[in-house]
């Protein structure tokens, strides 16, 4: 890192403040960051509304907090009101008084049950506390189906059996064919629940992650999928925040609805650019809408030649086969974005394979579709490489060149990628006999 990048960057705590209620929350509680520069989450009424920048411990906070969302998040401020039906605030300190009434409630029983699927390999100790993270969630009834993605699924089966005992919430899928949409594949033939929900491993879900989910499917009936926000839960170095830069994993803080009519983006890579509809680690389906769509396609995703696009795969494929995707930020989980400059060269160029060897995947998968995808390309090329598309526009003057060139890298890499991906997973089909 150069002299002046050092001293641009301020390593950040990163925490949530309900302005209504005053509460402080920190993403990880037993590791709070001694930062005096915090970036904090605003939520009122239960809604998260936008992230602002104070300085100050953690009595300080709240009133700088409100403070700076008063001056810069007034718009979406009065858009919560709205939608609880309270009355926009007028004052600083409406903020305060608006009242538990307008906060949103579990709807009442009967609850349908979820599935949370963890698909877990070789990370013992952050699935387990993930595992207890999802079960001490507001939402029931619940259950939690950890796959397990190791050749050898004996650790983590004793580590759960120690940890969980015989809970009937809890249950261990070992699935020996390594690769993220086998785990996942595997968690969905396990899942019992009406909606099933997939995460990884190594994320810290909020407390009403999985209710928010499910209030979406019912606010939209036609959803066959529900994705979430995804924020960061440290910014301690300067490659956490260069991944903020490049997009990271939130898709905003507004409701959004996509499908293919009413709620259609009339753009050039609509509906191939999936990455807007959310990320991996926080979606949630019908479970019969995903079974009957087969699934996961398992020569994509982390663990294969491909190193991803499974995500962005599912979900083109759940709009383009007519149902509604809904994005909701409300439910809303943190990850620790790796820390070093090597680490995320890494990830640059895995990114860069992921999307391209889905690119291939859709252009081998029928005419159609195929003739669909090449009339985008052009566009396609436009917003890879254009500082002005939305992919770049919010790369700052010290994002490293470095970083763009090895996505770029890994985007000539991907169809060699997927061809290689494309025969490992038919093998592995045919060794399991399907």
């Amino acid at each position: 890192m150069s002299a002046p990048e050092e001293a641009a960057f301020r390593p950040r705590r990163v925490l949530a403040v309900d302005l209504d209620t005053g509460r402080v929350e920190y993403p990880d509680p037993d590791r709070p960051a001694e930062h005096p520069p915090a970036r904090v989450l605003v939520r009122w009424l239960g809604q998260p509304v936008g992230m602002v920048d104070v300085e100050g411990d953690d009595r300080a906070v709240v009133k700088a907090a409100t403070e700076e969302a008063w001056e810069r998040l007034r718009t979406e401020l009065a858009a919560v009101a709205e939608a609880r039906g309270v009355p926009a605030p007028a004052a600083p300190e409406d903020l305060t008084t608006a009242g538990a009434s307008a906060r949103p409630a579990l709807p009442p029983e009967p609850r349908p049950l979820v599935t949370v699927t963890i698909a877990s390999f070789r990370s013992t100790d952050s699935t387990i506390a993930t595992t207890r993270r999802v079960l001490a969630g507001s939402w029931s009834p619940l259950e939690v189906v950890v796959v397990d993605n190791d050749a050898d699924g004996g650790p983590l089966d004793a580590a759960f059996t120690a940890a969980f005992g015989a809970d009937p919430r809890v249950r261990w899928v070992h699935e020996p064919r390594q690769g993220l949409s086998f785990a996942r594949n595997a968690g969905l033939a396990a899942a019992r629940g009406a909606y099933v929900v997939f995460t990884d491993d190594d994320v810290l879900v909020d407390e009403h992650w999985v209710a928010r989910l499910v209030e979406a499917f019912d606010a939209v009936p036609e959803a066959a999928c529900v994705t979430g926000a995804i924020l960061p839960a440290e910014q301690e170095t300067q490659a956490q925040l260069w991944l903020e830069e490049y997009g990271g994993f939130h898709k905003g803080f507004r409701r959004q609805v996509f499908d293919l009519t009413t709620h259609r983006r009339e753009t050039p890579l609509y509906p191939y650019d999936a990455g807007q509809f959310g990320s991996g680690a926080n979606m949630a389906f019908r479970a019969d809408v995903l079974r009957a769509m087969g699934g996961f396609a398992v020569d994509l995703g982390a663990g294969t030649p491909a190193h991803g696009g499974e995500d962005i795969d599912v979900l083109r494929r759940v709009v383009t086969a007519g149902h509604a995707i809904v994005y909701e930020p409300a439910a809303l989980m943190w990850h620790r974005h790796r820390r070093s400059m090597e680490a995320l060269r890494r990830q640059m160029f895995r990114y860069g394979v992921g999307l391209s060897a889905t690119v291939a995947k859709w252009l081998s998968e029928d005419r159609a579709v195929a003739a669909d995808v090449v009339r985008r390309l052009p566009a396609g090329a436009r917003h890879v490489l254009s500082p002005r598309s939305r992919k770049n526009q919010n790369k700052s003057a010290t994002f490293p060149p470095v970083l763009t060139r090895l996505e770029r890298l890994g985007l000539l890499c991907g169809p060699v990628a997927y061809g290689r991906s494309r025969r490992r997973a038919r093998r592995l089909l045919a060794t399991a006999g399907g």
